[in-house]
């Protein structure tokens, strides 16, 4: 009886216990380990956590990190994020998000992202960068046509050039820090070939060095260019031998057409190796789905509206802050040449300041003696573009400006008026006419206009003569300015 008793006792006990284990795991759980041991890049919050089971400590799979080496420095703590967040690591100077870009809607991040051509070789463009961070003297510069200017904005400095330098010196400069030099020579209605003239002037002389950053803005001014593309390739490579760190950023606007000169000029950036922005290319996307039409962006049929201005600026800044990001590139060389000669590279600029003539160089007016005041001007500089200039005299008489000078190139920038009071005047080279050029156009705007007057593969000595065409001898004519090649 004693003996049944015990084992009764021992039937009580195992099945206390099997209770027991049995209502310890709920319903339908299971022991695999796989199943229930967490993906080790999804940690559980905080909130969430509780107490790991001592069971899959033993049994949970090593990972494939190797042990650290105890000799080695410390890895900086990183902060966790969702899976496809941009994480950094917190000693870096490179924020986590490009900066501005935080509230993007979907499409417009898109667009900005669509507008990259290239990247080119960011080695330049990181040491800008580098230098603004650490406070050193940064020039910027921006040159084209009226778009750089900032037409078709509430103000030229609500236009994408203006917009873009406040956001470079805001993400990129030090808080408070007067650093960063800024010259926007923006100037409406010219091509390249008269930026280079003006290159000197314009961009140098203003910012007291050669630039460190250059923005170059000619894709919708450039059609029917005197140089055929030379003038926009010298540029380039002026920019990039003048100052060794300098890098240049190619922007191509758009016109409401959707026409520009993208595919004539990418290559030229290939070629040098260049960051460059289409606009053309942005607003595709947003155009085909509805979230842009020109209404929103344009102002008229060339120029963006301060919107679209808005939308140039952020994807220069976008640009920069891909390449912010991007691991850096050798330095490369600068070829020769682009696609084109860079045969006007170093272009001297002749006006009616004739102290400033080099030598070996002489002017005559001859009835040329007046200066026009009717011009366009520089919003920069809130001056006349060319205030010193040579203007016919109508009751002058016809005595030709003569210019004589040992050149291989020379390019002529006249004034296009619609007062009628403005006429039609012939170059000759070496007493030989090879250009008539029209002072009086119905759309006249007091606009300059360049025309290739010497196109040489050698340099000579040469005379240079502009009068007024038979029958025109009572009317006006501006030389604005010349600009010559040695």
């Amino acid at each position: 009886m004693k003996r049944y008793h015990r084992l009764l006792a021992v039937m009580i006990c195992l099945t206390l216990m099997l209770t027991a284990c049995s209502s310890a795991a709920p319903s339908g759980s299971s022991t695999s380990v796989e199943e229930v041991t967490p993906a080790a890049s999804a940690p559980v919050p905080e909130s969430e956590a509780s107490e790991p089971s001592p069971v899959l400590e033993e049994v949970a799979v090593p990972t494939e990190e190797p042990a650290p080496d105890p000799t080695s420095e410390p890895a900086a703590e990183t902060a966790a994020t969702p899976e496809g967040d941009i994480s950094v690591n917190e000693t870096t100077e490179t924020p986590a998000v490009i900066p501005g870009e935080e509230d993007y809607e979907a499409w417009y991040a898109d667009m900005v992202e669509a507008s990259i051509v290239s990247t080119g070789n960011n080695a330049r463009l990181k040491k800008v960068l580098e230098k603004a961070r650490s406070g050193g003297e940064v020039r910027v510069a921006a040159i084209g046509g009226s778009v750089t200017e900032g037409a078709g904005a509430s103000t030229n400095t609500e236009g994408y050039a203006y917009k873009f330098a406040e956001a470079f010196k805001r993400d990129y400069c030090p808080e408070g820090a007067d650093n960063m030099k800024f010259v926007n020579a923006g100037l409406s209605g010219t091509p390249s070939s008269l930026g280079i003239m003006r290159y000197d002037r314009d961009i140098v002389g203003l910012l007291g060095g050669a630039p460190d950053l250059l923005v170059i803005e000619f894709a919708v001014n450039d059609s029917g260019e005197a140089t055929h593309g030379q003038a926009y390739s010298s540029m380039i490579h002026r920019a990039l031998t003048d100052n060794p760190d300098c890098a240049v950023i190619l922007l191509f606007a758009v016109f409401k057409s959707k026409w520009n000169m993208q595919t004539n000029y990418i290559p030229e950036g290939e070629i040098y190796g260049l960051p460059m922005v289409s606009i053309k290319d942005a607003v595709a996307g947003p155009y085909a789905s509805g979230e842009l039409n020109d209404v929103l962006f344009f102002s008229d049929e060339y120029h963006p509206k301060t919107y679209g201005h808005q939308i140039m600026s952020d994807c220069l800044m976008h640009l920069i802050g891909l390449i912010d990001r991007e691991d850096p590139d050798p330095e490369s060389e600068v070829p020769e040449k682009g696609i084109k000669q860079v045969s006007y590279e170093h272009t001297t600029l002749i006006t009616s300041d004739l102290s400033t003539l080099e030598e070996g160089v002489s002017v005559d007016p001859g009835s040329f003696t007046l200066t026009d005041k009717a011009l366009q001007s520089m919003f920069f500089t809130k001056k006349s573009a060319f205030g010193e200039n040579f203007m016919h005299d109508k009751d002058g008489g016809n005595a030709p400006f003569t210019l004589k000078l040992t050149c291989s190139k020379l390019l002529l920038n006249f004034k296009t008026s619609k007062t009628k009071t403005f006429g039609l005047a012939e170059v000759l080279v070496d007493g030989t006419p090879v250009e008539a050029c029209n002072g009086w156009a119905s759309g006249g705007w007091n606009n300059c206009n360049v025309v290739s007057v010497i196109d040489a593969e050698e340099s000579a000595e040469h005379t240079v003569e502009i009068r007024m065409a038979e029958g025109f001898e009572d009317t006006s004519f501006t030389i604005l300015s010349l600009g010559y090649v040695k």
